[in-house]
Order: structure tokens, then sequence, then C-alpha cells
């Protein structure tokens, strides 16, 4: 059985899931290998006798770099699939994108896994919520869901695979459905601020060109961010000279009206 987990990541919570699922399969004698979508290609995905796809949450959707994947794949006929995410605040659709995406390509998608992760959004009503997660418990829990996809597979059980999430493969209508509606990369840039460069710090070392997940930074001489940001905020989080800033004054009331803590725990689980 060859297994590759094709993942999204930018502050590593979805690596470490794909990986604690890649230990158990190796366990079983499976054939595994998990890529990082920078590096991964068409090949990988075809290849593979069983497909794991995996992102973090962005706006309560998948980003648009793991989509933008999925929808140049070519078809799957019948390949076996699985989705899995990590998510901070409120999942909304995460999972039922990913699904739905590989099922256009009738791959067969038999099961969906969410874990939490610490939130690394810089606005300020957002950022260090879920301290210390993905936490031993969400590890544990990720190799039990790669356990029954074990059982499942080997088995030749048609269906989900049990513990899967309901909202993998029906969207439950709920509030931040909604907001992931509407959230698209568009509006986004609408609505959140532009990343700043700040001259005096940046070296050029062109660490956020390589980063930029849509490829939107160039030097020139000093980097550029372009017209296609989708406010993932990947250059701010992780530039080693903190040469970018943004400010939240306005933006972080319009990310608090969506995504405060009681509108997460009303309808964010």
């Amino acid at each position: 059985m060859k297994v590759n987990l094709i993942y999204f990541t930018q502050t590593g919570n979805t690596r470490r899931i794909a990986r604690a699922m890649a230990e158990v399969f190796r366990e079983a004698g499976w054939d595994t290998r998990t890529l990082s979508l920078k590096k991964v290609t068409v090949q990988d995905a075809v290849e593979a006798d069983l497909l794991g796809v995996g992102s973090p949450c962005f706006s309560s959707q998948a980003p648009a770099p793991i989509k933008n994947f999925l929808r140049n794949l070519p078809p799957l006929p019948d390949k076996k699939a699985f989705v899995f995410a990590t998510s901070g605040t409120a999942p909304g659709r995460v999972l039922y994108d990913l699904y739905t995406l590989l099922n256009t390509k009738n791959a067969d998608v038999v099961g969906g896994f969410l874990a939490r992760g610490m939130v690394h959004h810089p606005a300020p009503c957002l950022y260090g919520r879920l301290p210390d997660r993905p936490n031993d418990e969400d590890f544990l829990q990720a190799r039990q869901f790669a356990a029954e996809l074990v059982r499942h597979m080997n088995s030749g059980f048609t269906g989900k695979v049990a513990g899967s999430r309901a909202d993998t493969f029906k969207l439950r209508y709920g509030f931040y459905d909604f907001v992931a509606l509407i959230s698209s990369d568009a509006v986004l840039r609408w609505l959140m601020p532009k990343p700043k460069l700040n001259l005096k710090r940046c070296n050029q070392c062109r660490w956020c060109e390589f980063e930029c997940p849509v490829h939107n930074i160039a030097l020139d001489p000093y980097p550029t961010v372009g017209t296609a940001c989708i406010r993932c905020y990947r250059c701010v989080n992780g530039c080693p000279q903190k040469a970018y800033s943004v400010n939240w004054k306005l933006a972080n009331l319009v990310v608090y009206a969506f995504y405060n803590k009681t509108f997460t725990g009303w309808f964010g689980t």
C-alpha cells in the first residue's frame, strides 16, 4: 500500500498532524510519504493507493493554494482518499472544501479528520488562541483516526471511516459556512490590511519571496507584495528580520466581529 499525505502548512501544525498519521501507516507496513505542497507534483497524487490531503483553516475554509492544487489535478477515478485539517477558531467548511474538490475528480473520499491548532493569525484579537495545540491528545486522536483508516482499507469496507467528521461530507449551513462563503480572496484583500515592509529592517534575504504560498512577492530591489495577496500573513509571521508589519486598527474590529470567542464557542465547533 502506497500512501502519500500532501499537506499545506503555514506554521507547522498541519505538518505535525500529517506526520503523526504517517507513523501509524508505516507501523502497518505501508509505504508512506508526507509531502509539502511546495514540493509536491501531480504524479504524487496520481500514484498513491491512498491519498491524504491536509490544510490549515483560513477564514473558515480551505486556503487558496491547496484548493488550486486540487483543481488542477487530473481525474482520480475511484482513488481512495481522505482529508484532514487544523483549525484554531471556527473550521466552517474547510473539510468539505477538500472533500468536494477531490470528489469532483471522482476520488473516493472515505474520511475526514480535524485537529485543533494554535492561532498564528496576527490580528491581535486572534493571535495565540489555543496555545500549545496540537497537543498530545490531538496527536493521539490523529493516530487513532489513521488506525481506523488502516482497518478500513485492510478490510475492504466501502463507505466512510469510523470517526470521520460529518461536516466532511455535508455542509451544516451554519454561521461559519456563511462566513466562508463571503470570504473570497478578493473580499479579504478589501477588508484586511496589506503587509507593509520596513526597508530599514529588510536585508533582502528573499525568505518572503520563497515562502509566499501564492508567489506574490518579488524583489525590486526590495520585496514588493503584489496584487494577488490572500492575506495569509505568512510574510508577517515568518520574516527572520521582522521587517513586515500590519496596521490592525480597523481590521481587528472586523475580525473580532466574526471570530470573537462567544461566536466561535456557539457556532464554531
